[in-house]
């Protein structure tokens, strides 16, 4: 995030053979402050943002 300084977290990586692109967890999504506003859309901020700085998910990065 370029325009914005997100907190540290610490994480665990899990490489699966069945997934294709990452996938975060509840648990780290609270843990990096981050609102779901419109899942399906791809809408989201972080929690002290105000409600009206909608961000866009960026597209996903698949890998194999």
């Amino acid at each position: 995030m370029g325009d914005v300084k997100i907190p540290e977290v610490e994480a665990d990586i899990v490489i699966s053979p069945l997934a294709d692109e990452v996938l975060l967890s509840d648990k780290m999504i609270s843990e990096l402050q981050i609102a779901l506003e419109d899942v399906g859309r791809g809408l989201w901020r972080f929690r002290w943002e105000p409600k009206d700085k909608l961000r866009r998910s960026e597209p996903p990065k698949y890998w194999k």
